[in-house]
C-alpha cells in the first residue's frame, strides 16, 4: 500500500511538471530568409551588447557643417577606408591631411623634414595598390579571413595574409584611435606571410 502511495505521489508530481523553453536561438536563424524547423524563442529581457564595430543607423560617416566644411567620422576600419577612397577620388589633399591621416604619422613627416601633404600625394601615386587592397578588404576589419591585431597603443592593424606581394604590394593598413575616430597610421607592406 505504501508502495502504491509513493508511485501515485510520483505520478502526480510528474504530471505537474512542465517544460518551458526560455531561449532557443539556432545558429544563423537571424539571417534574412533563414528557415528553421523550430521557431527561435528569444527572451526579450536579454539584450546583446552593441559591438563597437557596428555602425549606428543614424550616424553618417560625413557630417556637413553649417559653414559648408566637412567632419569625417571613422568608427571603424571600413569608415576609414571610405574616407581614404573618397578623399583620393575628390582629390582633397587638405581634408585627407587634416582628418584622415594620423597625428602620429604627421609628426613623423615633420620630424623627417617633410610636409604631411606628401602622404596624400604618395597614396595618389600608388592609387592602384590602394584599390587592390580595398578590393580584398571590402568590409575592413569585418571582412572574413582578415586579421585584426594590436600593434601599439591605440593602433590596430587590419591585414590579409598569404597574398603574392607582386599582386598585392600593400596587404593591410594600421589605424590609430585618436579621440572618437580611427585615423590612418599607414599601409602595411606585403611580406607574403
Amino acid at each position: 500500500m505504501r508502495r502504491r502511495a509513493v508511485i501515485a505521489a510520483l505520478g502526480l508530481l510528474a504530471a505537474g511538471c512542465q517544460t518551458k523553453v526560455v531561449r532557443y536561438n539556432p545558429p544563423l536563424a537571424g539571417l534574412p530568409g533563414a528557415q528553421t524547423g523550430v521557431q527561435p524563442v528569444l527572451d526579450p529581457s536579454i539584450k546583446v551588447a552593441d559591438s563597437t564595430l557596428t555602425k549606428q543607423a543614424s550616424a553618417e560617416p560625413i557630417i556637413t557643417n553649417p559653414d559648408g566644411s566637412k567632419t569625417l567620422i571613422s568608427r571603424n576600419g571600413q569608415d576609414l577606408m571610405f574616407h581614404i577612397a573618397r578623399t583620393m577620388r575628390d582629390d582633397d589633399e587638405k581634408l585627407f591631411t587634416e582628418q584622415v591621416l594620423s597625428e602620429l604619422t604627421k609628426d613623423e613627416f615633420y620630424e623627417r623634414g617633410y610636409n604631411p601633404n606628401l602622404a596624400f600625394r604618395e597614396i595618389k601615386r600608388r592609387h592602384e595598390d590602394v584599390e587592390k587592397l580595398f578590393k580584398v578588404l571590402p568590409a575592413g576589419e569585418l571582412t572574413p579571413g582578415v586579421l585584426l591585431e594590436q600593434v601599439g597603443p591605440n593602433i590596430m592593424r587590419v591585414r590579409v595574409h598569404y597574398h603574392d606581394p607582386a599582386d598585392l604590394p600593400w596587404c593591410g593598413f594600421d589605424m590609430r584611435l585618436e579621440g572618437p575616430n580611427w585615423k590612418l597610421r599607414w599601409f602595411v607592406v606585403n611580406d607574403g606571410k
